[in-house]
């Protein structure tokens, strides 16, 4: 080949590597300032909400040191587990017996013929933020000479409580059923996965009948705990997943409401679309405790009302009396003053608010004879 032909190639290959090394060199730069403006658009994000009040996920410390998974309730308590649980706003601890529950050890048998009543319910019963010995369940219990067994458990929702219930309450042969119930658990009985990372059992209703999904309840996955994680390091990461958790009752509403037969809107009209499902599971427990002769009451609060068709806390109460629950909604009880009765910065009942808890329900178990006379009525059916 010519020196000249040489030449020319060798030049052509050098501008087209400088070419190459350019275009290179542009990729680089417009993918570093994408990365800087998106970095800085982020952190001001993070800023932003920070200063709107935003923070990142609290994950409470209990879940760590007294939960175990379930395959059936999603998380239980870990038996015999005991420890210190602390916030910023209080320091209590914590013993779990050997039974999972947060309370002294207690037979399923009866002894001497005491009377019973067994409470179910989430972190209001569990005593979220007080001593074991503060709770109005122990009040209760010195007060009317009956055991008492405390069978909260902190972050369930009435799916969780119903099944735990009929697989384990029903054993210790109660007299009286109390079941705590919160605002939030009208929303997380739709869901299947709450708090980011925590799957639970999920009923659906079908032909009138509640079928339970998602069982065995799965194990958080990777993608999951990487979320977690970002939630509880980042303001910006916890607002995008709470909004997306947030909508998704919505996106199910409207499937529901979709795809609904003439008998699923004839239930939704009778009840409330946000209420037919709440309202099954706490009928379902209310004919189980029944089926053992024992009363069944509910005690409600709004704490962290999620309704997601609109609905509010008094047309739940509306719906639940016309159904025939005996429901006491403590909070709105003359003398309840949620500056002294709640945790300051928390939402839970305090040791006063216990003490106010445990009267109004002991007037209730006395003005209606509620440990002498059992009640019988209609149901709803269930099966798995």
């Amino acid at each position: 080949m010519p020196a000249k032909h040489q030449a020319q190639t060798s030049i052509w290959q050098n501008l087209n590597l400088l070419n190459i090394k350019i275009k290179v060199g542009r990729f680089l730069i417009n993918l570093a300032l994408l990365i800087i403006s998106t970095f800085f658009a982020l952190l001001l994000c993070e800023i932003v909400l920070l200063l709107m009040g935003w923070r990142p996920l609290y994950v409470s410390p209990e879940r760590d040191r007294f939960w175990k998974y379930d395959p059936l309730l999603g998380w239980a308590h870990q038996p015999g587990q005991e420890g210190i649980f602390e916030t910023p706003q209080f320091r209590t601890s914590v013993h779990i017996n050997q039974k999972g529950l947060r309370d002294r050890e207690y037979s399923y048998e009866r002894e001497n013929n005491t009377g019973r009543i067994l409470v179910i319910g989430d972190s209001f019963a569990w005593g979220y933020g007080v001593e074991e010995s503060e709770r109005f369940s122990e009040l209760l219990e010195a007060s009317l000479g009956v055991e008492v067994i405390n069978a909260g458990v902190s972050g369930y929702s009435t799916d969780q409580e119903m099944l735990w219930f009929k697989e384990e309450g029903v054993k210790y042969d109660a007299d009286l059923v109390i079941l705590f119930f919160t605002g939030n658990d009208i929303g997380d009985n739709y869901r299947q996965q709450i708090h980011t990372i925590y799957y639970k059992p999920r009923f659906v209703r079908e032909e009138g009948q509640l079928i339970l999904t998602g069982y065995p309840v799965p194990r958080a996955d990777q993608t999951a705990k990487s979320i977690y994680f970002l939630s509880q390091h980042s303001a910006l990461a916890y607002f995008l997943v709470q909004n997306y958790f947030d909508l998704l009752p919505f996106y199910r509403s409207f499937n529901v409401k979709a795809n609904s037969t003439v008998s699923s809107i004839s239930d939704t009209n009778s009840v409330g679309e946000s209420f037919e499902l709440t309202v099954a599971l706490l009928d379902e427990m209310r004919k189980i405790a029944e089926s053992k002769e024992a009363q069944f009451m509910i005690v409600a609060t709004d704490g962290w009302w999620n309704s997601p068709s609109g609905e509010t806390y008094i047309d739940l109460l509306d719906t639940l009396k016309a159904s025939g629950f005996l429901v006491l909604d403590v909070e709105s009880m003359m003398g309840f003053d949620p500056e002294v009765m709640h945790i300051p910065n928390d939402g839970h009942w305090s040791r006063e608010g216990h003490e106010f808890v445990a009267e109004k329900i002991k007037n209730l178990i006395e003005n209606n004879e509620m440990l002498n006379q059992p009640l019988h009525q209609d149901h709803i059916g269930w099966h798995q």
